[in-house]
Formats: C-alpha cells, sequence, structure tokens
C-alpha cells in the first residue's frame, strides 16, 4: 500500500472518530441512544440492578395485580410505652379486582395469647379493627388509591427484546423532542450527569405501550434523562402529573439500582417510598426500602427495612428485617416479619373469607386522624397495656 493512500485512510479514519465522538457528546439523539444500548448491554446484567434476575412480567401478572395471599410471623421486640415484646402469626389476601385487603394477626406477649389487631382496606379507605385494644374498630379514609396496578408486561424487559426492537427505538429516539438543558444532577458516588428534557409526543411509541400492556395515552408525556460523560443513564424521571399534581418515579444510580415513587396528598402532604437493590447479597433478592409520610405540621412517620425475596415453586417468600417505625427521631416501633406470598384463584369475596363486616363501621375523616396521632398511639398502647397487666406480678 502507497504511503500516501494509507495516510488518507489514516486521515479518514481519525475524521470519523472526531465525528463520532463529537456525536457522543453534543447531539442529544446520539447521546440517549448510547444510553439505551449501555442499559441492554451491561445494566440489566449488574446484580446492583433494582430487577436483577427478577421476571418482572411474571412479578407484575402474577402478583401486583393479581389476586394473592399471604401467611407469616411478626415479631416486634420494641414498642414505645409499651414494656414487652410481641409476636405472632399474621395472614391475609388482597384482590386488585375487588380493591380490597385483609390482614389478620393473633398476638401473644411471653406466653399469653392477647387477642387480635386486624386490618382491612377497601378503595381508598382503611380498617383498623383491635379486640386487643378493646374493641376498637374504625375506618379511615385516606384519600388515596390504595390498589395501584403495574404494567401488565407482554414480554420480559431483557436483551433480547431490545435487540428485537432495534429499529424501533431508532425511529423512536428520532420521533421525540430531546433538549439539553443546564440542570446538572449529581448522583450518590458524586457523578455529575447532564440533563435530557424529553416530550413523548401523543401517539409515539406505539411498540413501548405494547409492551407495558397500555392503552397509548392521549397526552404528551414527559421526562427527564441525566447522563454521565460516559452517556451511562444516572437517573430518569418520569412527571406524573398528568394523574397527580406534582408526582413522579424516578430511577437513579450507577446500575439503575434505586427507585422512588413521590405522591402529593392533600393538604400540603405527601408520601415518598424508596427501594434500593443490594447487589452484594448474591443469594437473594436484597433490597433496603424506606416509606416516608410528610404531615402539613411537618411531622415525618418513617418505615425503614430490609426487604429479602426468593421466587420458589408455590410462590415468593419473604422477609422483613430491622423494620424500624419511627415519629421525626423518636422510635415507634422495632421488629421482623417473614412468610410467603402466593397467587390464588378462585378468590371468593376478600371481607367474607375474613369473617368481617365494615359496612357499619365508622369512617373517620384523615385529618382527625393525623392532627392528634400522637395521642392516638398513647390512648392504644394505654389500652393494651391494661389487657396484658397481669405481667405486672414481675416488676
Amino acid at each position: 500500500m502507497k504511503k500516501k493512500t494509507l495516510t488518507i485512510i489514516v486521515i479518514v479514519v481519525v475524521a470519523l472518530a472526531i465525528i463520532a465522538k463529537a456525536e457522543l457528546t453534543f447531539n442529544p439523539s446520539a447521546r440517549l441512544l448510547a444510553s439505551i444500548i449501555n442499559f441492554s448491554e451491561s445494566t440489566l446484567n449488574n446484580p446492583d440492578y433494582l430487577a436483577y434476575n427478577i421476571d418482572l412480567k411474571d412479578l407484575f401478572i402474577n402478583y401486583t395485580n393479581a389476586d394473592i395471599e399471604y401467611s407469616g410471623n411478626a415479631y416486634i421486640k420494641k414498642l414505645e410505652g409499651f414494656p414487652y415484646s410481641i409476636n405472632g402469626t399474621i395472614k391475609g389476601q388482597r384482590s386488585t379486582n375487588q380493591k380490597k385487603f385483609s390482614c389478620k394477626s393473633d398476638l401473644d406477649v411471653l406466653v399469653m395469647d392477647v387477642g387480635s389487631v386486624d386490618f382491612y382496606a377497601k378503595d381508598q379507605t382503611v380498617y383498623l379493627s383491635a379486640p386487643i385494644l378493646g374493641g376498637l374498630t374504625y375506618g379511615f379514609d385516606t384519600d388515596s388509591n390504595l390498589f395501584l396496578e403495574a404494567p401488565d408486561l407482554t414480554n420480559d424487559i431483557n436483551h433480547e427484546w431490545f435487540h428485537n426492537n432495534k429499529k424501533n427505538i431508532f425511529n423512536f429516539v428520532r420521533n421525540i423532542d430531546i433538549k439539553k438543558t443546564d440542570v446538572v444532577y449529581v448522583d450518590e458516588d458524586g457523578t455529575k450527569c447532564d440533563e435530557l428534557k424529553i416530550t413523548i409526543p401523543q401517539g409515539e411509541g406505539k411498540f413501548i405501550w405494547d409492551l407495558l400492556g397500555m392503552d397509548i395515552p392521549d397526552h404528551d408525556i414527559n421526562c427527564s434523562v441525566f447522563l454521565d460523560k460516559h452517556n451511562h443513564t444516572r437517573n430518569i424521571t418520569f412527571d406524573l402529573s398528568y394523574k397527580t399534581k406534582g408526582a413522579y418515579i424516578s430511577i437513579s444510580g450507577k446500575n439503575f439500582s434505586t427507585i422512588e415513587l413521590l405522591s402529593p396528598l392533600p393538604d400540603n402532604e405527601k408520601v415518598v417510598a424508596t427501594i434500593k437493590r443490594n447487589g452484594e447479597n448474591n443469594y437473594t433478592n436484597s433490597f433496603v426500602n424506606n416509606i416516608t409520610y410528610t404531615t402539613n405540621l411537618g411531622k415525618k412517620y418513617s418505615m425503614d427495612f430490609n426487604m429479602l425475596m426468593n421466587f420458589v415453586d408455590d410462590g415468593i417468600k419473604f422477609e422483613a428485617t430491622d423494620v424500624t417505625i419511627k415519629n421525626d427521631d423518636l422510635v415507634l416501633a422495632q421488629g421482623y416479619v417473614n412468610g410467603r406470598v402466593a397467587t390464588v384463584e378462585n378468590m371468593g369475596d376478600v371481607f367474607e373469607n375474613a369473617g368481617v363486616d365494615l359496612s357499619d363501621v365508622e369512617v373517620i375523616d384523615w385529618d382527625t386522624i393525623k392532627n392528634d396521632t400522637a395521642s392516638f398511639i398513647d390512648d392504644a398502647i394505654s389500652q393494651a397495656r391494661e389487657n396484658v397487666d397481669i405481667f405486672n406480678i414481675f416488676d
């Protein structure tokens, strides 16, 4: 090969490399495509990935959106104002179609059966029935949908799906509106990321909605994607204001290890749920979870717990460890729960199966309870102590 020809080839290769580098640095569409390729080739196979080794299609269809029953054991080793440990059994059912939930618990203090505390839900109302607390039975209207459904996936979200939809993805990225902004997101490890503001026009992305088992929305979808300098996605946030103003779902982390869901409530209150995968436990699905409810008075009620989850032949085996419930910094309760979840066919009515009739139960407005939660808890614990005063002989 002549020296002149070799020089030309080198110049062309260098020029193409510079162009490619420029595209991946400055062209928002090229950057987004690069991030999708990285996700399908790398993130999906990383143990830190939130859904690593989890069949989301099976989880959503056969558990999240199905009729299920569960049973297990609970242990409360610390309850603020109550000097005894409590253990007991739990069992119940949940039906998304019926929008009903039941949870029956039988509790023991030391060796004495002290009664039950039962929880139920229908539509947006939570019911508490507690013979252990002097026959207390109330309903609390949360003004929120307690039976949200997950997408009915028609295919597993895996490398094969991305490979089969390469052309659809390419055309999709070309047809959506992508704009780089000046917003900078800093990930938990300190990595700085640029924001790409994305608008999916109404009618676009049919192959995605087919995957999710959903009708094509009759409105635009807005989201933000934050990419590091290597065009790896560190955060993607979907604006859900079309459902509830201010609501969003955010997935973040080097390998999409964390999901955060924020739902504003009436009266300037909110609930935030966070789930983070612990990829170091490769023998099981391990997550660190937090749910925080913030009142309009600035009080925060939170629940933190670790979750271990394994799929077994007859359902899902779970264990919630290090459960801690707080009122701001005050620890109200600590304990753990373990058990199994299984799908049920021909379940019948959830409330009839639980042997409960809630038709005449008084429903209290949520404001009545939330503004005086502390005294409500104190009254309940005082009643519980009266029921086990026999143990005072040991004091």
